[in-house]
């Protein structure tokens, strides 16, 4: 009944949204912008004050924007290193008005100025707006990885988890970086339920890239994708707070008078308590997660700047479970699973992040940057929980109500136990540097780093069908599973890296190479690994609105802790080095359609992999099978589309096709499905607002991705072959905008003292799919094993506030 209630009320709201759309409430702008020098300026911003729309101009300086008519807007003209123009117009409804602008170059002290290359749009790096990522509605409170997850060739089939796939690779093959700084992941992690916050406070972003594949060599050292993100040095005095079911962030950032200081703080609070109600197992939910963390920046004069990041995390996750009840199945095939739980579960996971930076900027054309980090962890998984199944056969009757008074084929218990402790700390020394000589530019880098891993696993499980335990013995009792595991690990890392990019100019357009190799050694392997790394690209058209690329290089990936550990805890010492060698070659081509700018972006992709760690995927947890090595390759395709699909607004639709397989050495059962193997997705996200009144605007993500690869937990890898149904989710959030810089579109005088008041209302999973994380398999009375589901979320809803000052 709740959930009839849920989708009825959500259409509803689309039915008073909907029809307002074809509604023609809007005047056409557009016009030329230029520098001083009569220089046509691409990529300059073209935004209304008020609200979170615009556009961007062309390699022709040419833009064209849609605004509200009946009422004065302001319109701002800007870009990084010129001053800001601002305009006021008052448009009738279809009227069309040319307004051309000129942009002056800002006068800047040297410390806000970053060496870049000439040629940095050349690679295969993409750069997401970080405003975008506040308005996605997603299960958490704002993040990164929602985004991320609407790009072509990233999968990820469970919305209470920030981890993600890319190209047929693992979740352990993904970079992240802060401001320079190497992210990790938790280890002990199981379940999405247990993951809490991502790293990265969006709230303090300056700027997001992503490369799904063919990174620079100056990226360190894993084989499948990398995100860079930056963290802002801010400029003036601002401070945000929101508010949902789901959690709470606060932030604020402000620079001294005399603007040698400034800082950057953010405050998280998250809680799945409200969200997990709509899961299968019921019981006593008790999650919070909570963050804090600070950027700091002191200059002491034009060319010398001292940074600081620091954050600290705590998570903690306790359950008790008390029942659950899944009925999976066809139609004339039903099982009813009933479990009754004793036991609970305790997780803490606790982490500290320290980065202190030297900045040198010798020159206007050169830096030299010194990093030292920290990063500790500590994390604690205890848990005791006896489940008591019943597995039987179900009907439907004629009036859809489920007869479970049918066959019982499966009737025992399962125990399950685990007190795992990991500690971990990496101690890094790093410096870089790069330096501007006509038109190439020369990157450099170093890196010491010092690992301390302290293990301690003791897990078993014990099965009991119908009276006899599993593994069944006449004469003795035995474990289902157990893993047991006291391990000490310090070592250390040695990196380094050199890379060029050069511009050319030709008749066809700018051609842009970046040419690089890194090599690394890692003391646990002892083996030296050198990665060489090459890209092109070529900007061609009248009006540059082709842009080629290719990359080739080879990726190694040295193994961290985790892929050291076999099924059973035990540490192999002999360990391979993975690697792989990746091939892209992609297009982006600009266009005008219904007189708005668009992009299509093309890319093909193999990559040929070698000395591979086989793993098992349990939930959100990687498993290696570190005594095996294998080869394998992936190959696929991406496509983006992305534009004005609503003028002033952005919004993309993604599809990719992948297949990733790998063959392990010595099976005999040749090449296997990768538990990546997730052959199509499409993805779209797409933002609206109400013609004529943009304080009202609706977001909307939507994923389709078929089925990964399972197996019977442990069992043989060539066992892994079925497959999940596919994952499907729709998430719609619609947003009133109550304050929008400074200025109260209501007549309520509380609202002053805002910069900008934000309501939203978002519906997760607004079509109510059953999407499934993973299985739980129990056996029949023959000892013949049923795959039952365990489902993710359901159809909810989230209200949220937001405000800045």
């Amino acid at each position: 009944m709740y959930k009839a209630l849920t989708i009825i009320s959500t259409f509803f709201l689309l039915s008073i949204y909907l029809p307002a759309i074809g509604q023609t409430s809007n005047g056409t702008l557009f016009g030329f912008i230029t520098d001083e020098n009569g220089n046509p300026i691409e990529m300059a911003n073209v935004s209304l004050v008020d609200y979170q729309f615009g556009t961007t101009t062309d390699k022709k300086g040419e833009y064209l924007l849609r605004i509200p008519s009946g009422r004065s807007i302001e319109v701002a003209y800007s870009l990084l290193g010129y001053e800001t123009v601002l305009k006021t117009f008052e448009l009738e409804s279809d009227e069309t008005v040319e307004c051309n602008v000129q942009l002056k170059t800002k006068i800047q002290s040297i410390d806000e100025v970053q060496v870049t290359s000439s040629g940095s749009r050349s690679g295969n790096m993409l750069q997401i707006d970080a405003k975008v990522i506040d308005n996605v509605p997603g299960t958490g409170i704002g993040t990164v990885e929602d985004v991320i997850k609407t790009m072509p060739g990233v999968t990820s089939n469970n919305e209470l988890s920030n981890q993600y796939s890319v190209r047929g690779g693992s979740f352990d093959e993904n970079l992240v970086y802060v401001n320079d700084i190497e992210i990790y992941r938790p280890y002990l992690v199981r379940a999405g339920q247990q993951e809490g916050l991502s790293f990265v406070n969006t709230d303090m972003v300056s700027s997001i890239n992503f490369s799904a594949g063919g990174f620079d060599a100056r990226y360190g050292d894993k084989m499948s994708s990398v995100l860079d993100i930056r963290y802002q040095r801010p400029s003036s005095f601002s401070a945000s707070v929101s508010a949902s079911l789901l959690g709470a962030k606060a932030h604020i950032q402000d620079r001294s008078k005399n603007q040698k200081f400034t800082y950057n703080m953010g405050l998280r609070y998250k809680t799945f308590r409200y969200l997990f109600g709509s899961l299968q197992e019921k019981g006593f939910y008790n999650p919070a997660f909570i963050d804090y963390q600070g950027y700091f920046t002191y200059s002491f004069s034009p060319k010398v700047e001292l940074g600081l990041l620091a954050a600290t995390s705590f998570n903690r996750y306790q359950f008790a479970p008390q029942s659950r009840e899944t009925i999976s199945g066809s139609w004339n095939n039903q099982k009813r699973l009933y479990v009754e739980y004793e036991g609970q579960e305790i997780d803490r996971y606790r982490t500290l992040n320290g980065a202190l930076s030297l900045d040198i900027r010798p020159t206007q054309n050169s830096f030299l940057k010194f990093i030292a980090s920290s990063f500790v962890t500590n994390e604690q998984e205890t848990y005791d929980i006896k489940g008591y199944y019943l597995l039987n056969q179900v009907q439907t009757k004629e009036n859809n109500e489920i007869d479970d008074t049918s066959m019982v084929i499966g009737l025992g218990s399962y125990h399950e136990f685990g007190r795992n402790y990991f500690d971990a700390s990496v101690l890094n020394f790093a410096h870089k540097g790069g330096i501007t000589l006509q038109n190439n530019y020369l990157q450099w880098g170093i890196n010491v780093k010092s690992e301390f891993v302290n293990d301690k696993m003791n897990e078993w499980e014990h099965r009991d069908s119908a009276g006899y335990s599993l593994p069944y013995s006449p004469d003795k009792v035995y474990l289902y599973y157990t893993s047991k595991n006291d391990f000490e690990l310090n070592e250390q890392r040695y990196t380094a890296y050199i890379q060029d990019s050069y511009k050319y100019l030709t008749s066809i357009g700018d051609l842009n190479f970046t040419g690089g190799v890194r090599a690394h050694y890692w003391t646990y392997t002892e083996h030296l690994t050198v990665s060489p790394r090459f890209s092109a690209s070529l900007f061609a058209g009248v009006k540059r609105e082709i842009i080629g690329r290719v990359s080739i290089g080879w990726y190694h990936q040295p193994p961290f802790y985790r892929e050291l550990k076999n099924l059973y805890g035990k540490v192999n010492p002999d360990i391979q080095t993975p690697r792989s060698f990746h091939t892209v070659a992609g297009i982006d081509y600009s266009f005008m359609g219904w007189e708005r700018p668009f992009r299509l972006t093309f890319e093909t992709y193999y990559k040929r992999l070698k000395n591979l760690i086989p793993y098992q995927i349990e939930n959100v947890r990687l498993r290696y099978l570190s005594d095996q090595i294998s080869d394998g390759h992936s190959y696929g395709a991406d496509l983006k589309i992305n534009g004005e699909f609503v003028s002033g607004t952005q919004s993309w639709v993604s599809l990719s096709l992948m297949k990733t397989v790998e063959d392990i050495e010595g099976d005999g059962h040749g090449y296997l499905p990768r538990p990546s193997d997730q052959r199509f997705k499409f993805s779209l996200y797409f933002q609206d607002y109400l013609p004529g009144l943009p304080e009202y605007q609706m977001h909307m993500t939507g994923h389709y991705i078929t089925g990964a690869p399972y197996g019977t937990p442990r069992s043989e890898r060539y066992k892994h072959t079925n497959r999940m149904r596919p994952y499907r989710r729709v998430d719609i959030g619609f947003m009133r905008s109550i304050v929008t810089n400074g200025k109260n579109l209501t007549k309520l005088t509380f609202f002053n003292r805002f910069e900008s008041f934000d309501v939203s209302l978002n519906v997760f999973n607004l079509l109510d799919f059953d999407n499934i994380s993973s299985y739980i398999f129990i056996p029949d009375y023959s000892s013949r094993y049923y795959a039952v589901p365990n489902y993710l979320t359901g159809i909810t809803f989230d209200l949220k506030l937001s405000a800045k000052f």
